[in-house]
């Protein structure tokens, strides 16, 4: 019987259907572990969005994951992104990514390379190198066929729905605050550089060493677009490690996009309108001390961005 990390059944308690999808869990396992021939260790303790579980075939150590379903609504990650990661994967075939061993599309589990030792990318390495680098390789040219969701059909939605959730909170922060993320959303999905596909979600900890490649990237979600898209989580992440942000933070975003090749100002821009909907997220959530402190830090941050553009 696999065991379900608390963060994962709390999430999926929380959300319609969820506890169905917790109750078939046992069985899908099973079923994939007989049908891929591996046997199934522990789950990782930290999965909250989908199951992770540590599997081996012979001496093959890999990782079967069973994402919630796209039926399940979670929050404003829209669920056709959840659901694409294998067919990243797939696109990427290992160069820069974990390699695709197995899909069962029915349930959108895959079994995927595990990184040994699996150590997360932050240790005194040159971090913003690595994570440049790593970036460069999967922005490869993508068409837009529908295959993925396109970045800016997402921030031309989000232009959208930032007032409708703004109202619906009661005006929680300055107008001003508002007006300008809808400003450089509707901006931002108007005018983009070539189309490439996407990791969506990528930060430090999902760049792990491995024995194939010193470091490689995980947990996707895919979509296709301005590659400037790429760079916000990250920087968003490495701004925790600073000791001044505020004189630190601009130095680090701009170095890193020139790393990259993008536009730093597309990155601010995508930055700022990302803390915005952050914020706003914490407001619908609900009044907890870690929800308020999480909208003052989200708001503290997009004021600090705004300074910095140019």
């Amino acid at each position: 019987m696999i065991a379900i990390p608390d963060r994962l059944r709390s999430k999926a308690l929380r959300v319609e259907h969820g506890q169905e999808w917790l109750a078939e869990l046992p069985a899908i396992c099973a079923r994939l572990s007989d049908e891929w021939s591996v046997q199934l260790g522990a789950p990782f303790a930290d999965s909250h969005v989908s199951l992770v579980v540590a599997a081996q075939r012979g001496t093959r150590p890999f990782v079967l994951k069973v994402p919630m379903p796209p039926a399940i609504a979670l929050g404003t990650l829209a669920a056709d992104v959840r659901v694409n990661e294998a067919d990243a994967l797939r696109h990427w075939a290992g160069d820069g990514a974990v390699q695709l061993m197995e899909h069962h599309e029915p349930t959108g589990a895959i079994l995927i390379e595990r990184c040994v030792p699996g150590v997360t990318l932050d240790h005194p390495v040159d971090q913003d190198r690595v994570a440049a680098g790593l970036l460069r390789r999967l922005h490869r040219p993508y068409p837009a066929d529908g295959q993925f969701e396109h970045v800016a059909d997402r921030a031309l939605h989000l232009a959208q729905q930032l007032p409708v959730r703004y109202e619906s909170a009661e005006a929680p922060f300055d107008q001003w605050l508002l007006d300008t993320a809808v400003e450089l959303l509707d901006q931002l999905a108007k005018r983009s550089p070539a189309d490439v596909l996407l990791h969506g979600d990528f930060h430090h900890e999902n760049i792990l060493s491995a024995d194939r490649e010193p470091w490689l990237v995980v947990d996707p979600l895919p979509m296709v677009g301005d590659p400037a898209y790429d760079a916000v989580q990250y920087l968003l992440f490495r701004k925790g490690d600073l000791a001044d942000p505020v004189t630190e933070w601009v130095h680090v975003i701009d170095e890193f996009c020139i790393r990259l090749g993008v536009d730093a100002e597309r990155v601010k821009a995508w930055t700022f309108a990302r803390l915005i909907s952050d914020a706003l997220e914490s407001c619908v959530e609900g009044t907890s001390v870690s929800e308020l402190e999480a909208r003052q830090s989200d708001l503290w941050s997009a004021r600090l961005v705004h300074r910095l553009r140019a």
